[in-house]
């Protein structure tokens, strides 16, 4: 004979006896008298309360913490019945009362849930109670899974204390929250008004900059049209100081030439009259071989003769001293008007150029150095053979060493003569001015 038993779907009947043991969900299944008997497993989830009183934290301080737990028997995932769960649960729990379960499953949590908060702070628990509850699961699931069943949920629902420990730290934090919002107002308007005084500032210094930029600009334009005036001005004298140099060239060789021209006139006039001199000499010589031929018989010939020979040998002689004299005349009028215009030509070359006669000083003792040196070295052309005794080895050298010697202290042997410096000038002869007074002194010579 048999007896039907059905399941509910949360519902576990475990059939056992003759024919072993079964496990039917949600089913029925038949169960022989006297050989087989049956028990029912609940599957559905179960709600536990779970309430740690005066629980000691890691730092000593007691609080009663209260959690929520889900739990039931695992019996698969929904799609598929894991029947060894059922069977592993039916093994502790079979044929208890659904509260000496709950109360089994009660104790481990509670356990497991004073464990946990022995190892953390009242602090750590009131600020992060999911971490709280990650680290619950984590030692209550092994477990729980031992026993068969699984822990769905776990919510800690209430944290508290009998000495004002959590309220004070409430407190705390609504202070602190209290003061992070004073300061986040008096932030936020701090940073208005630092923004509005930032954007005046900006705007102060934009203003500022462009006043700036417009004043450097003037300054710029006023510094170019300086520069331009000054370039204008210095070509202008550049230009000038050309025309005045041609200007003197020009009435210097005017000067010279009128100069040659009026000593080829004087000239020209000296041998006129030189002519005229013979022409009165010849005249002269006619009257007295006139005036011989008509005395040669009578007695006083000869005196006469002697009388035109001497007469004719001083008409001579004054002709040469005037001719003498006239050329005379003509080659110092003709070298003082050279040296006239010379001297204006130098007179003018001084105001173009300041430092003309010791830059000419220079170049004339210049053009004088070969001949300096070659009358240092004259001694050593009588020389026929020269021995020389030195413990150095450098004594031949010695001998052109002392004429560079001589050579290099002609500068200041210049100076202390004459006041020009040799060295001073020909540095600055270096220069760009070196080219003009070059050119000058050339036009002199």
């Amino acid at each position: 004979m048999f007896n039907i038993v059905t399941a509910a779907p949360n519902q576990a009947v475990i059939v056992s006896g003759l024919r072993g043991q079964r496990v039917v969900i949600g089913g029925c299944a038949s169960v022989m008298w006297c050989v087989e008997t049956y028990d029912r497993l609940y599957l559905d989830l179960m709600t536990l309360s779970i309430k740690s009183v005066e629980a000691e934290t890691a730092k000593g301080v007691r609080i009663s913490l209260s959690s929520t737990a889900q739990i039931k028997i695992m019996s698969g995932d929904g799609h598929k019945i894991d029947y060894d769960k059922v069977k592993l649960a039916a093994t502790h729990f079979l044929g208890k009362k659904r509260l000496d379960i709950q109360d089994a499953v009660h104790r481990t949590m509670e356990g497991h849930q004073r464990q946990v908060i022995g190892t953390l702070t009242v602090e750590e628990l009131y600020k992060d109670r999911a971490s709280f509850s990650e680290r619950v699961k984590e030692l209550v699931d092994p477990d729980l899974l031992g026993m068969g069943f699984a822990l769905v949920s776990y919510t800690v629902t209430e944290v508290d204390d009998r000495e004002g420990y959590i309220t004070a730290l409430g407190a705390t934090q609504t202070a602190s929250v209290k003061r992070e919002a004073e300061e986040g107002k008096a932030k936020n308007e701090s940073q208005a008004r630092i923004i509005v005084a930032k954007a005046k500032a900006e705007a102060q210094i934009a203003e500022a900059e462009a006043k700036r930029t417009s004043t450097v600009r003037a300054n710029e334009f006023a510094a170019s049209e300086a520069e331009s005036m000054r370039d204008l001005q210095m070509k202008q004298q550049g230009f000038q100081k050309e025309v005045n140099e041609a200007t003197a060239r020009a009435e210097a060789a005017i000067r010279i030439e009128t100069a040659i021209q009026n000593q080829k006139v004087v000239k020209q006039q000296t041998l006129q009259k030189v002519e005229e001199a013979e022409v009165m000499l010849q005249v002269t010589e006619r009257e007295m071989e006139r005036a011989k031929a008509e005395a040669e018989g009578a007695s006083g010939a000869k005196l006469i003769e002697q009388k035109n020979n001497a007469e004719s040998r001083r008409v001579a002689a004054e002709a040469e001293a005037y001719e003498k004299q006239q050329l005379g005349e003509a080659e110092a009028a003709a070298i003082k008007a050279k040296g006239n215009a010379e001297a204006a030509v130098i007179r003018e070359k001084q105001q173009a150029y300041p430092n003309y006669a010791e830059e000419r000083m220079v170049t004339i003792i210049t053009e004088k150095l070969p001949a300096i040196a070659d009358a240092v070295a004259a001694p050593l052309k009588n020389a026929g053979k020269m021995t020389f005794v030195s413990s150095d080895g450098s004594a031949g050298s010695r001998l052109t060493n002392d004429i560079s010697s001589i050579m290099g202290q002609l500068p200041d042997t210049v100076e202390a003569l004459t006041g020009v410096n040799l060295k001073r000038v020909m540095k600055r002869l270096e220069g760009p001015a070196a080219a003009a007074v070059k050119a000058a002194v050339e036009s002199t010579d």
